[in-house]
């Protein structure tokens, strides 16, 4: 049996997130429609939400 954790912490209202786990940390930047994200491995991604069910999404490693 294995045990996860999360927690969102939010810094500025509908704008700025930070998310802990127990796999390391994240920052959100954005809303649910639009938003990129930063974590603590240098991974960066981002996502935009898009009428209709259709959304688009990119992730890459900090060079």
């Amino acid at each position: 049996m294995s045990f996860y954790y999360h927690k969102r912490i939010t810094i500025v209202p509908k704008l700025v997130h930070l998310n802990v786990s127990n796999r390391g940390w994240s920052v959100t930047f954005g809303s649910r429609r639009a938003h990129v994200t930063r974590d603590s491995h240098g991974h960066r991604s981002a996502s935009v939400r898009l009428p209709g069910g259709f959304s688009w999404r990119h992730r890459s490693r900090r060079q």
